[in-house]
């Protein structure tokens, strides 16, 4: 259980609404999110019981255990606020004012069209070689064709941002474009970690929380009628 092994299930939730809003507006692997997150977190602040050897934080085992319970609460948020109007006007907000900073002479649209710029490339490569090593045969039984399908299909889904690294056949492209595709989701990276250290951001955030809660009670509740059981 994620509560025995550390802490980071509370700081998760805490933060939910901002962690909610940077996968939702800019893409990103929710697995990436969940890890740069831990890594921007006060070391004070986060306790994780299994150390390694030489003494140093098992990244490992905190990103594993909360990148599953990130996962399951930015899609409960999201699926709950999505659609509100203050959700909406935050997100409108957060895309005009903070993915249009320039932190280190981009803004994010411009380190995301570079990323795919790279990953397309690689993706084709890998697909292409797929395809001409696992051919489509009348000998095939359906289980295999399945199988080979499933697989092919791996390759060409779209991917959440950072997420194709960890696919297996990433690791099959040629090293310059694995080197590519990693240099460009190195500075996407620091975008999201400058985002994550916004204060703020983090103000605006409360606020849309107390909003939240706000339009939640002002929602009219449907009123029970009571209906009578007729005499017999």
């Amino acid at each position: 259980m994620i509560k025995k092994k550390n802490n980071a299930y509370r700081l998760i939730k805490t933060n939910t609404p901002k962690l909610a809003l940077i996968h939702h507006a800019t893409g990103f692997s929710p697995n990436r999110l969940a890890s740069l997150f831990l890594k921007v977190t006060a070391q004070e602040d986060l306790v994780i019981q299994k150390k390694t050897k030489d003494g140093f934080w098992d990244w490992k085992l905190a990103d594993d255990t909360a990148y599953k319970y990130l996962k399951k609460e930015i899609t409960a948020y999201l699926k709950k606020n999505v659609d509100t109007s203050t959700f909406q006007l935050m997100l409108e907000h957060f895309n005009t004012n903070y993915l249009t900073k320039e932190y280190f002479g981009e803004d994010y649209q411009s380190l995301v069209n570079t990323y795919q710029f790279q990953e397309g490339p690689l993706k084709d490569f890998v697909r292409e070689a797929f395809i001409a090593i696992n051919p489509l045969t009348a000998d095939m039984s359906p289980q295999e064709r399945a199988m080979r399908n499933q697989r092919l299909g791996k390759i060409s889904v779209k991917h959440w941002i950072g997420d194709i690294t960890n696919y297996d056949y990433f690791s099959q492209a040629p090293g310059f474009m694995m080197s590519n595709v990693q240099q460009a989701l190195q500075y996407i990276d620091l975008y999201i970690m400058n985002l994550l250290h916004e204060k703020q951001l983090d103000s605006e955030l409360s606020n849309l929380s107390v909003n939240q809660r706000l339009e939640q009670k002002l929602i009219p509740k449907a009123s029970a009628t009571k209906i009578k059981k007729p005499k017999i």
